[in-house]
């Protein structure tokens, strides 16, 4: 065998050699395509179970009895100083409000640290209102300011509608804040477990339970200010408010709704 043709069949043995070996790697690319291409995965849907955003809570009672007079015969402009905020009662007063409870959370805001008077009423059609326990002063603060019925108060009464005045005295004047709200039975509402906080309120939202889901929504909140949910929460009392038209008392609705809307951008 001369060198041409040692040199040819080395060179054949080769070419081969090489085609063997892309069949070899054609095979396992079609194998294991994974090796060939390396493709971007699309998120993963989110957990259908996480939190809703606050953007879910909507307090839009369908049952809105308008309040009694009792609880429109009050307030003062001459309390607000350098037009700042007024104490205001963080609750219905164009309606009557529902608590479940016998000792429920009362709650209001204030722009000056001073003493309030409160009291409470007992109300009964066409009979003039009638005071539970005594007056009590309390120490008030800026900002957010929450009572538990005092233990010295009777538990209410199911079925009862009471009406909670807040008062304060400034510059030889005097600024009255009234709310109603009826007493429903616990019994009468649906068993739910939560498994998150915005889950309990958007539940007493559902059977109107202002004062419920208002003393949920405060259980969290960054640096004294409202969490998304109370903020939220306070926007739609304004709304749900404003919406009644009241026409006799336009002006104090209006006022109002105003400062509700500053009170849950804090």
């Amino acid at each position: 065998m001369n060198y041409q043709n040692f040199s040819f069949l080395l060179l054949s043995h080769k070419l081969t050699s090489l085609i063997v070996g892309i069949i070899f790697i054609i095979k396992l690319i079609n194998v294991f395509p994974a090796f060939a291409e390396v493709k971007p995965q699309a998120p993963k849907p989110a957990n259908q179970n996480n939190k809703a955003p606050s953007s879910g809570i909507v307090f839009k009672p369908r049952d809105r009895k308008p309040a009694s007079e009792n609880s429109r015969a009050g307030g003062s402009r001459g309390c607000a100083i350098n037009n700042s905020i007024p104490i205001t009662q963080l609750a219905p007063q164009a309606f009557i409000g529902k608590t479940a409870s016998t000792r429920p959370m009362l709650v209001w805001y204030m722009s000056s640290s001073q003493m309030v008077e409160f009291r409470l009423f007992e109300l009964e059609s066409g009979a003039t209102p009638k005071q539970i326990g005594e007056p009590k002063e309390i120490s008030g603060t800026v900002g957010i300011n929450k009572l538990k019925l005092p233990l010295d108060y009777p538990e209410l009464t199911l079925g009862k509608t009471y009406l909670w005045q807040i008062a304060i005295n400034c510059d030889n004047d005097v600024n009255v804040n009234r709310a109603e709200f009826i007493v429903i039975n616990p019994q009468s509402l649906p068993k739910k477990q939560f498994t998150s906080l915005e889950g309990s309120v958007n539940y007493y939202i559902e059977n109107e339970l202002w004062y419920e889901a208002l003393e949920e929504a405060l259980k969290v909140g960054n640096n004294g200010k409202l969490s998304s949910i109370a903020s939220k929460l306070i926007q739609n009392l304004a709304e749900s408010e404003v919406s009644m038209k009241i026409e006799t008392d336009i002006e104090n609705v209006k006022n109002r709704t105003e400062y509700l809307q500053k009170i849950s951008a804090m």
